[in-house]
């Protein structure tokens, strides 16, 4: 297979924008922002560390879009005028940088938190108290779900208007939009369950208002979880083939799969990696970005060899916020766990640092371990 390398531009060729290399900042938890919901200045000092550090696009953290979605306590929000405005200045700085800026847009459906949002969360259908959901989940009404759509689209509008490149549509993880494409999970005999095309009714209606409201060089994306997540089962390599083609003729620019790792064997099937499986059974005409033990140059590129369009990197952009420009120039990238000194000198603060402490084998200890 002939590859380009990692470091040449993306053309998003349906929207006529393009980056300027191929590497992505993944849309990493961070545990920054404000507790309602407001960015932080920390983290938007973060952001523009990554932007200046070469990377061609950033997707800014699971953000949510609704009240009642919320995950942790420092996820950012795209709900008010004055988030819309602190957006606003993210998209100005990363242009300063010729960096293509977009925001994954969230819901956490069954994994949202009781404790913050006071109330049980939603899902496509119904689960009895008890176990993991100690409220149970509320099956959403009809009514529930066009509010849902809306609080989707109205956030992108605010994205657009902020003037980010695009937005992503946060699909995987077990999170809301993922749920529905979850045979396990949506029971519904409705028009948004049963087939696997109908799993994808509340996705491509939040697309296709997108596309109405907004221009079409506004770049639409969507990532989605290749197998299933943590100890929740029904996602399958061959079920969620099918859904990434049916996305792809959507009008969608970018179909983002979180991998957790690129180069494992896939859970069925089949082939040397899940990579080259995904690359071998996607057909859509649209980059394909992957993210998923992405560390270093080299693992980039041999992601593009197995079929990668675009490269997302996360935990090795947390130590090294100018990964791009280090790969590139062969400098020596600052490897995990990561010493507290170096995550607070990259702008991580103490929630920050909270967080990424309860990540195995991202922090070390003791703190002097790596400068």
């Amino acid at each position: 297979m002939v590859t380009t390398s990692f470091t040449h531009p993306q053309l998003f060729c349906r929207a006529g924008k393009s980056a300027k290399n191929k590497t992505v900042l993944a849309p990493l938890t961070h545990n920054m922002s404000e507790d309602n919901g407001d960015l932080s200045s920390d983290e938007m000092a973060w952001l523009s560390l990554c932007a200046r550090g070469g990377f061609g696009t950033l997707i800014l953290a699971a953000t949510q879009v609704q009240t009642g979605g919320r995950c942790w306590q420092g996820q950012p929000g795209l709900m008010s005028d004055y988030q819309q405005g602190q957006f606003a200045k993210v998209a100005a700085m990363a242009r300063g940088h010729e960096v293509l800026t977009l925001v994954q847009l969230h819901h956490g459906g069954v994994r949202a938190s009781v404790e913050l949002n006071g109330r049980a969360p939603m899902g496509p259908s119904a689960i009895p108290p008890g176990g993991r959901y100690p409220l149970g989940v509320q099956e959403m009404s009809g009514e529930q779900i066009a509010e849902l759509k809306e609080a989707f689209v109205h956030s992108a509008q605010r994205a657009f208007e902020a003037g980010l490149d695009g937005i992503e549509l946060h699909s995987a993880h077990n999170f809301l939009l993922c749920n529905f494409l979850n045979p396990t999970l949506n029971q519904r005999s409705d028009e948004w369950g049963g087939s696997v095309y109908k799993r994808t009714k509340l996705l491509r209606d939040i697309i296709a208002e997108i596309r109405r409201r907004l221009p079409r060089n506004f770049i639409v994306g969507v990532r989605l979880s290749p197998e299933s997540y943590a100890n929740v089962r029904g996602i399958a390599l061959s079920h969620q083939m099918e859904v990434a083609n049916i996305l792809a003729e959507q009008d969608i620019d970018c179909l983002h799969f979180s991998l957790g790792d690129s180069f494992k064997a896939p859970d069925e099937g089949e082939g040397s990696s899940l990579l080259a499986n995904i690359r071998e059974g996607f057909i859509g005409d649209i980059p394909l970005m992957v993210a998923g033990k992405i560390a270093d140059g080299l693992s980039a590129q041999q992601a593009l060899h197995l079929g990668a369009d675009m490269v997302a990197v996360g935990s090795a952009a947390l130590g090294n916020p100018d990964w791009f420009n280090r790969v590139s120039t062969r400098t020596k990238l600052i490897k995990p766990p990561f010493s507290r000194k170096r995550l607070s000198l990259n702008g991580f603060n103490a929630k920050g640092l909270e967080y990424l402490l309860s990540v195995p084998g991202l922090v070390a200890t003791p703190d002097d371990a790596q400068a």
